[in-house]
């Protein structure tokens, strides 16, 4: 008997299939190109952590430290501070530019060049002199595996754990990046209590500034974010990376450069309510950011939100979702994203 069975694309127009065919084919394509964009295989070679220490010991600091942030156009800003990841008054914050392949600037009392991957300074006044490494920063958890009691919501092969995910492609290193027709990214499953395991990177954005530079977010009982910025070399306010949105800023700004993978490692106790229905607890919420506590055990009197009106509203009865937020066409990276449900056995 012959097949009358007619393929599903019968009947439609050519110029429709190819159409189709094409963006699908953009699609397919979209994310490869905005990695090559964002995701330089060759690093800045100016941007990043430096440390050393000036040629005579001082009495009080005798560590020098920078941290370089590319701000497009060969122009970049370095912080000189006596350490890294400590909240301390910086030195000088000097304005510098790459002319010849080499960076260099004179100004606020310091001077200094990187010239072929070497870093040498001095103060304007006075013999002391110093010669900086660059430092790159590994965090403790970086790939860590999930505990046995863990649910993996993204190991790098699929979708399966999350609702919402179109827009969002899986790129190289078992990762998943957001695009500018993705939403956020909910899980299926509904928490209360959580330790949450995420890693992320920022996209290179050098001419961008504040909140347009590879922002989301990581929320978990769907309404409290640990922000996700590119915060690197800032001063860690309550909107930058590792703050419970305008709730509480970091202790100390542990964010790395755009573009290296970073850990946060979250521990939250959602609400805990009286008979009648009122707050007995706020939700608490304590962080690790690329191994150093960022929140301890932190009071969330409010919800972590934009508006002042949505703030005040009072914390949620019921479990909630773990969710990425998506600010579309910042294109951040997460993988290795796993959750361990603390009353599950409540």
């Amino acid at each position: 008997m012959r097949n009358t069975t007619r393929p599903a694309c019968a009947g439609i127009p050519t110029i429709v299939l190819f159409a189709l065919a094409l963006c699908l084919f953009m699609n397919a394509t979209h994310g490869d190109d905005k990695i090559a964009e964002y995701y330089p295989a060759e690093p800045d070679p100016f941007m990043g952590n430096w440390q050393g220490r000036w040629s005579e010991d001082e009495d009080v600091d005798p560590v020098v430290t920078a941290q370089i942030i590319a701000h497009g156009r060969d122009r970049y800003q370095v912080r000189l501070a006596p350490q890294l990841f400590m909240r301390c008054a910086p030195l000088a914050i000097i304005d510098a530019q790459v002319k010849n392949g080499v960076l260099r600037f004179d100004q606020d009392g310091y001077q200094g060049e990187i010239r072929d991957g070497r870093f040498t300074g001095s103060r304007r006044s006075g013999r002391l002199t110093f010669e900086m490494s660059r430092v790159v920063h590994q965090p403790p958890t970086l790939n860590a595996p999930p505990p046995e009691n863990a649910v993996v919501l993204f190991d790098g092969a699929h979708f399966d754990a999350w609702d919402n995910a179109d827009g969002w492609v899986l790129v190289p290193e078992n990762a998943m990046m957001v695009t500018p027709d993705a939403g956020d990214l909910v899980s299926k499953q509904r928490f209360k209590d959580v330790q949450l395991h995420v890693e992320f990177r920022i996209p290179f954005m050098p001419v961008l500034r504040g909140q347009s530079r590879g922002n989301s977010g990581v929320f978990v009982q769907d309404e409290y974010e640990v922000q996700v910025l590119d915060s690197y070399g800032l001063d860690g306010y309550y909107d930058e990376c590792g703050a419970l949105y305008k709730v509480s800023a970091p202790y100390v700004n542990a964010a790395l450069p755009p573009t290296q993978w970073q850990t946060y490692d979250i521990t939250y106790r959602a609400a805990r309510f009286n008979e009648d229905g009122t707050v007995k607890e706020y939700p608490r919420m304590t962080v690790y950011h690329n191994g150093f506590i960022i929140q301890r055990d932190q009071e969330m009197p409010w919800r972590t939100a934009w508006k002042e009106k949505d703030r005040l509203l009072p914390p949620p009865t019921e479990p909630g979702v773990i969710k990425l937020q998506s600010h579309r066409s910042h294109y951040v990276q997460f993988r290795n994203v796993w959750v361990v449900d603390l009353g599950a056995g409540e």
